[in-house]
């Protein structure tokens, strides 16, 4: 009975978009027709295109992260046609050991209410003062999510971690350890994390996998230790801006900003698997994973305890599944006794090839990076090989 409205519509298009099970609507696919006999009524028409929301890979590879690996994975967000997700992930390499279950119902009770869990184990072995593994790190544990919609686009989100982290180090980097005068915080033990995150999250992004328009804005606070018990005690804001700016049919522009901080309030030093580093595919395209961050007289990478980063993309859409694209990443980590200085920011600049394969429903990615300013030890330039996307 209301008066049609066309902003109405679209915001409705718009919706439909980010739910990701149909490919992205074409305004030609809109149909505003009256209705036979009847005054002051329309009937709406919109065309949609089912698309594969089941993603299933396996394989073998080698990274210098994880060494060689075995994976196999299986993601659906639409499990038996009920608009479910669900996921199960077995990884296994001679340095690294990843098995999550996790499942999410997105309109609980028959309401927009979002309820959901996850448990996993992880474990990493990581080389920190020697070019083979030296220090590894096991994390166990679940996670149980709440989010309740507010306004348009926007939803309130609540977390409940529960997580066992056990670490352990080789005799050599213990003697590495005792032999400079930079602690790097590594001990060997076993820590329990209790800790529970609020985050407000608001996104107008019009399609989840090859976005062109919109924005996210996701604000998040860690609270761990404290009235929740474990042996850690630390608080964790993060935030995350993301915009997307069409320019022509082909051509948008993605931009990224993120930065955090963490305190440990228990009054002693921050463990070094809670610090901050950043490189690698998803944050600084051209240089390796943890490798940018605060280093110690040997050149070792020490960990932050806050970071900022940025990343711009310049997409040119070559077919549906087919997008290259000009990138530029920058960003850095700081510890406790530095002043965070954005003069010391390391960057990336690039060209990188998207290619979404049907069967698999996942981004592979070429990307060839220069690295302008860069630590010494970083390579001037490369090319390397990804799944998925920066951001």
């Amino acid at each position: 009975g209301g008066v049609f409205n066309t902003e109405a519509l679209k915001y409705s298009v718009t919706r439909i978009n980010q739910l990701g099970y149909f490919k992205p609507i074409d305004e030609k696919a809109l149909d505003v027709d009256r209705v036979a006999r009847v005054d002051n009524e329309v009937d709406i028409t919109i065309g949609v295109e089912e698309q594969n929301r089941n993603q299933l890979t396996f394989g073998v590879g080698a990274s210098q992260y994880e060494g060689l690996f075995f994976n196999f994975s299986y993601t659906t967000s639409n499990f038996l046609g009920r608009g479910e997700s669900v996921t199960a992930t077995v990884q296994a390499g001679s340095r690294s050991r990843n098995y999550q279950l996790a499942f999410t119902e997105p309109f609980a009770f028959g309401r927009a209410i979002t309820l959901g869990g996850s448990t996993y184990s992880r474990k990493i072995d990581y080389a920190v003062a020697a070019p083979t593994a030296d220090y590894s790190g096991v994390r166990s544990g679940f996670n149980l999510t709440s989010g309740v919609p507010w306004k348009r686009f926007s939803r309130w989100f609540l977390n409940y971690g529960y997580e066992l982290v056990e670490t352990a180090m080789t005799d050599d980097l213990r003697e590495a350890l005792e032999t400079t005068s930079t602690p790097l915080l590594i001990e060997d033990g076993r820590f329990l994390e209790s800790s529970i995150t609020p985050t407000f999250v608001h996104t107008t992004v019009d399609n989840p996998f090859a976005p062109r328009r919109g924005k996210r804005l996701s604000v998040s606070y860690q609270y761990a230790g404290g009235i929740l018990g474990g042996t850690s005690n630390f608080v964790k804001p993060e935030v995350t801006a993301i915009q997307f700016v069409p320019l022509t049919a082909r051509t948008a522009v993605g931009v990224r900003v993120n930065a955090g901080r963490i305190w440990n309030f228990s009054g002693a030093a921050l463990p070094y698997y809670q610090r901050y580093f950043l490189g690698g595919e998803t944050q600084i395209r051209g240089v390796d994973i943890r490798t940018v961050g605060p280093r110690n007289e040997n050149n070792v990478v020490t960990g932050g305890t806050a970071f900022a980063l940025f990343n711009a993309e310049l997409y040119y859409d070559i077919a549906p599944m087919v997008r290259a694209l000009a990138f530029h990443d920058a960003g850095q980590a700081w510890n406790e006794t530095q002043d965070i200085n954005l003069r010391e920011l390391r960057t990336s600049t690039g060209l990188e090839l998207r290619v979404t394969l049907p069967v698999l429903n996942v981004p592979f990615r070429l990307i060839y990076a220069w690295n302008f300013f860069r630590d010494s030890f970083q390579p001037a330039r490369g090319f390397r090989f990804a799944v998925g996307t920066t951001f």
